[in-house]
């Protein structure tokens, strides 16, 4: 049973640090996301604690969450859930402070960025003569 305390331990701490990282940014709220705690860029979504409570749903892009697999597969991995959305899941337990640092700061920038508008199929853009 210590083990498992101890471990409790380390995903509150752990969690604890990236939160007060992440406040310490610019215009970053708490919000939730799917009833679930998160902080948010305005907005946009940074990262969402899910129901397990020692896990992160942290918004990155394909590429990034890809990289990060590779290099730290014990930390970063996806489910079925996420296959198609540019997220990664982090287990806090196993979660190096540095690169879940840097990772944080990245969701954070993409946060601010305008997002794109769509054209709509339906009504194309017009050219002027």
């Amino acid at each position: 049973m210590t083990g498992v305390r101890s471990d409790a331990g380390r995903i509150k701490k752990a969690l604890d640090d990236i939160v007060r990282f992440t406040m310490a940014m610019p215009e970053v709220v708490e919000s939730t996301s799917y009833g679930q705690p998160a902080l948010k860029r305005g907005d946009k979504l940074v990262f969402a604690l899910r129901k397990d409570l020692e896990t992160l749903a942290l918004v990155c892009s394909f590429e990034e969450r890809a990289a990060l697999m590779q290099s730290h597969p014990d930390a970063f991995f996806i489910t079925d859930h996420y296959l198609n959305w540019p997220a990664v899941v982090v287990r806090l337990l196993n979660a190096d402070t540095k690169v879940l640092r840097a990772a944080v700061t990245a969701a954070w920038e993409r946060a601010g960025f305008p997002a794109r508008k769509k054209r709509s199929a339906a009504r194309p853009h017009a050219r002027r003569r």
